[in-house]
């Protein structure tokens, strides 16, 4: 019985021996140390020769040189050197992290070394620091199989940066509420964290409406653009030009030093503020209403034309634009200059117009030009709807010969008034000159007979 037990423990401690040792994960310190230990008895070293760029930033692209070498007193067959990236590193497409390096020579020949280049990428989401990069060397059909794990430590530099990118709203009109963005763009290497944007306008004439001045971004990664709308109103009264909006950005700066605060907690980040300003042109445009007002016996239509904008209007022209439901007669022209109109002002124009179709209610369209208080040539299109009343000159022309008979006849009484003043006239002057004439014939009558 000794003797066979003694054969099996030998026999057991024969198999233990030929087993050959495999590529450790690297999941506890006693196996890497194991490891570690595995290479250098076989005299097998890995050193980082250089890393490009040093620093590399988020998000960019790693390349990475390491040199390999045996210093035993025997060869290296069938060498392995591979990477397994954790964060934040990453496999790039197309780029292999496993190389068979082939046979390390032993000491003292020239196939001893070998330098490897590996590319990798960097995760954009990585603060400052250093990251430790894993790398495996092992053989896979060398009788002495051996493994070799060694941490290197990558340099990642983390800049942070941002700026407002653009504002949607170049023009506001007083009054009129608009929707006001401001496109923020992280254009640094880290991400922005906890940022914070406001603005202002000096004298408070543009004012945020339902909400303050100020929104809270949690998050805005390498290279996007984060949005924030706030909805604004101008006065009504608000003299036209261009008005200064100061932005601050406040965010988390990821690039500080760590520091150890009373409380004994780490501090590693800190605030970073950008400063910019840009204009808001306020004012601009206007609007307007029209009326139908009268329509004249000939055939010419009147209408109102109203400023109801918030802005003066100058040079304003209204026109009837070819349309198929109305067409400008008499050869007048389908324009008439108006002039300026201000805030609230009204004027007439006429057109002498034929309707497409009587008795009925057609659309008819007009085009407003006008230039705006910030010098631009504007146009604006109306439309409403007109009834189209029959022309009818039967009716009007017996108006006109009623007018006309009327006025013979206060003309034929002012002659007949005339004709019997003047027969009154000598009828009066008759009997003056024939008592004239009596008087006379007594005066002589007496003078000839005195008794008498």
């Amino acid at each position: 019985m000794g003797f066979k037990l003694t054969g099996f423990i030998c026999l057991l401690l024969l198999l233990s021996s030929c087993v050959q040792p495999v590529l450790a994960e690297d999941s506890s310190e006693n196996e890497s140390t194991s490891n570690i230990n595995s290479g250098l008895d076989k005299g097998l070293t890995i050193d980082l020769l250089n890393q490009d760029p040093d620093p590399v930033k988020p998000g960019d692209v790693l390349e990475i040189r390491i040199s390999i070498q045996n210093t035993g007193y025997e060869d290296l067959k069938d060498c392995v050197l591979e990477i397994k990236p954790e964060y934040p590193f990453k496999a790039i497409a197309g780029e292999t992290l496993v190389k068979n390096i082939g046979t390390l020579g032993k000491r003292y020949e020239d196939n001893r070394q070998k330098v490897v280049k590996f590319k990798l990428g960097i995760e954009n989401s990585v603060n400052e620091g250093k990251y430790p990069l894993k790398v495996y060397i092992y053989t896979t059909k060398d009788n002495s199989r051996l493994s070799l794990a060694k941490e290197f430590d990558i340099e990642i530099d983390s800049e942070s940066n941002a700026e407002i990118e653009y504002i949607s709203v170049e023009k506001m009109v007083p009054g009129q509420k608009t929707n006001l963005v401001f496109g923020i763009k992280n254009v640094g290497n880290s991400p922005l964290k906890n940022a914070m944007f406001s603005w202002d306008c000096a004298n408070d004439v543009i004012l945020p409406v339902g909400s303050s001045n100020v929104k809270h971004i949690n998050l805005i990664d390498i290279g996007d653009t984060e949005n924030v709308s706030f909805q604004v109103l101008t006065n009504v009264n608000t003299k036209p030009g261009l008005y200064k909006l100061d932005m601050v950005l406040t965010y988390d700066d990821i690039e500080e030093l760590k520091t150890i605060t009373e409380a004994g907690t780490v501090e590693n980040q800190k605030r970073k503020e950008i400063k910019s300003k840009a204009g808001v042109y306020v004012g601009g445009t206007t609007d307007f209403d029209i009326a139908f007002m009268e329509r004249s016996p000939t055939g010419a239509y009147t209408f109102t034309v109203s400023n109801i904008g918030n802005n003066a209007a100058n040079s304003v022209k209204i026109s009837v634009p070819l349309q198929a439901n109305w067409t400008v007669t008499g050869g007048s022209s389908n324009s008439v200059v108006l002039g300026n109109l201000q805030k609230g002002d009204n004027t007439i124009a006429d057109f002498d117009l034929k309707p497409a179709s009587m008795e009925t209610e057609l659309p008819i369209k007009f085009e407003i030009s006008y230039t705006s208080n910030d010098g631009i040539r504007q146009t604006v299109e109306k439309e409403l709807l007109l009834y189209s009343s029959p022309f009818t000159p039967s009716d009007e022309s017996g108006v006109s010969e009623e007018s006309n008979s009327s006025s013979l006849k206060y003309i034929g009484l002012a002659i007949l008034v005339c004709v019997a003043g003047a027969v009154i006239y000598k009828k009066r002057q008759k009997k003056i000159k024939m008592k004239s004439a009596q008087e006379d014939e007594l005066k002589e009558i007496k003078f000839e007979d005195p008794d008498r």
